[in-house]
């Protein structure tokens, strides 16, 4: 683990997000606002081992990929994200961890919501044999003592939305959505987390709207793009990329 990256509003860590928030303190951030890896089952069709000889011309193309979580992983490294949040804990799942968390959600924490980002855009089924996927689940977790609060009063969680463009990140999720998120659960001035960093759309997402953010990345070549990218300022290196 070591810091990568720094500003004024921005931290950024590279290496294991378990390493990191295990020197975090309880509810020392407002929110974590994320999207970890998925399923080895999901992976596994367009997914090789991300080495050190990836060129940067493979990762700008969007060809890079990385290796699933396993169930057991993915539902304590939530739990711990339920640990150092104040509240909320959002996160885009394997619908299959979905389902699973609504019913017996990670250590700590309980399930307000799923909700769904249907894509107007998706990636097609490349085997054609059946319909393509076309949407992600949305997990809305939070901590299991106390009442949620956010600021969409009665709103639903859902999203329509073409999918980000793909340069730099192999599963870019789409600024706007990452924008609403930290309009919804933090205030001006809070601090948002994200273990699994990519190429930075909540960092910028929380630089956007007045907010500090520590992220942290397992890749060097992602955190090499995400600090480019903040580093533009107002100049969105992959517009709407995740």
């Amino acid at each position: 683990m070591s810091l990568y990256y720094q500003d004024d509003f921005v931290t950024l860590y590279h290496g294991d997000s378990r390493e990191v928030m295990a020197g975090m303190d309880d509810a020392s951030v407002k929110a974590v606002l994320t999207d970890p890896p998925y399923t080895e089952r999901t992976h596994s069709k367009a997914r090789k081992k991300l080495t050190s000889s990836n060129t940067s011309a493979e990762i700008h193309a969007g060809i890079t990929t990385f290796e699933g979580i396993t169930d057991e992983d993915l539902e304590a490294l939530l739990a711990e994200c339920g640990r150092v949040s104040q509240g909320w804990v959002v996160a885009t799942l394997d619908y299959r961890h979905a389902v699973k968390f609504d019913a017996a959600p990670p250590y700590g924490l309980k399930c307000q919501r799923v909700g769904v980002w249907v894509k107007t855009n998706p990636t097609p089924q490349i085997t054609g044999d059946r319909p393509a996927q076309g949407w992600e689940a949305i997990a809305y977790l939070h901590k299991e003592k106390g009442r949620s609060k956010w600021n969409g009063g009665g709103k639903h969680g859902n999203y329509v939305t073409p999918i980000a463009a793909p340069e730099g990140h192999p599963t870019a999720k789409p600024l706007s959505i990452l924008r609403d998120w930290v309009n919804l659960f933090s205030d001006p001035g809070d601090t948002v987390f994200d273990p699994f960093a990519g190429s930075g759309t909540t960092l910028r997402a929380a630089v956007d709207n007045g907010r500090k953010a520590i992220g942290v990345e397992l890749n060097e070549a992602y955190c090499e793009l995400i600090a480019k990218r903040l580093s533009q300022g107002a100049l969105d290196l992959f517009g709407d990329a995740a």
